[in-house]
C-alpha cells in the first residue's frame, strides 16, 4: 500500500517555497534566499521519499543516496539563515556559513561514495533513514544538530535580545519540531516524521514572514 504522507511535506515545503522566492523577488536578502533553497531541498527530499514507496519506484542505490543529503543539509542551511538575521553578529554567520560549506560537502561524499550496509532496508517502505547506511549517521549530525541548535539558539536569543522580535520564538519551535522530526524518523516512525516536518515547515515560514514584516523600512510620508 502506497504511503501518501510524504507528499504532505512536498505541497507544504513547495508552496512555502514558491511564498519565499516571492519575498526574495521583492527584497534581495540572502537569508530569504537560504531559507528558499532549504525549503526547496526539503520538498525535494519528500519527493524522493514518496518515490522510495515499493509500489511507485522502491528503493535504489542511486535513488537513496541522492535522498540521504537532502535530510541533513537543510536543516544546517536554516539554522544559517537564522543566524545571517543577526547584524550586529556578522562574523557568527560567516564562520557557520563556512562550517555548513564544509560539513554540507562531507554529508555529501560519504552520501555518494559509502557502502550500503543493508539493502535490505530497502523494502521496509518510504522512508529508510539511516539504517541502509550506518556511516552516515555518524556524519548527518554535523549538519541537523548544528544546524537544530543555530535555529533554536538563534531563535531564542532574538527573542530575549529585543522582546518586539517574536518571530525568534517561531524559530525556535519550527528547530524543536525538526529536531522531533528527526527522532522519529530514527526510530522508524515515518508517518510522523512527515506530518512534524510539513508542520516544523509551517511554523517556519511563518517566523520568516513575521521577520520580515519587523525588519521591513516603515514607508516614507508622502510629500505634499
Amino acid at each position: 500500500m502506497i504511503d501518501y504522507l510524504p507528499l504532505l511535506t512536498v505541497v507544504v515545503a513547495f508552496a512555502l517555497a514558491f511564498l519565499v522566492g516571492m519575498q526574495y523577488a521583492r527584497r534581495r536578502k540572502v537569508h530569504q534566499l537560504e531559507w528558499l533553497v532549504s525549503l526547496a531541498l526539503l520538498g525535494v527530499a519528500a519527493l524522493l521519499a514518496f518515490l522510495g514507496n515499493p509500489d511507485v519506484l522502491g528503493w535504489s542505490p542511486v535513488l537513496y543516496r541522492a535522498y540521504l543529503p537532502l535530510t541533513a543539509v537543510p536543516v544546517g542551511l536554516i539554522g544559517l539563515g537564522v543566524l545571517t538575521l543577526f547584524r550586529d553578529r556578522p562574523r557568527l554567520a560567516r564562520y557557520f556559513g563556512a562550517y555548513w560549506v564544509a560539513t554540507a560537502a562531507l554529508v555529501v561524499a560519504v552520501a555518494m561514495l559509502a557502502p550500503i550496509a543493508n539493502p535490505s532496508e530497502f523494502a521496509q517502505g518510504p522512508v529508510v533513514g539511516y539504517r541502509a547506511m550506518p556511516l552516515f549517521g555518524a556524519v548527518a549530525w554535523l549538519q541537523t544538530v548544528a544546524g537544530a541548535g543555530a535555529f533554536i539558539g538563534g531563535g531564542l536569543y532574538t527573542s530575549w535580545k529585543d522582546r518586539s522580535r517574536r518571530y525568534g520564538l517561531l524559530f525556535a519551535l519550527g528547530g524543536v519540531l525538526f529536531t522531533v522530526a528527526g527522532f522519529s524518523s530514527r526510530l522508524g516512525a515515518s508517518g510522523a516524521f512527515f506530518v512534524i516536518t510539513a508542520i516544523a515547515s509551517f511554523v517556519t515560514f511563518l517566523g520568516f514572514v513575521w521577520s520580515v514584516e519587523h525588519v521591513a523600512p516603515a514607508p516614507t510620508p508622502a510629500k505634499a
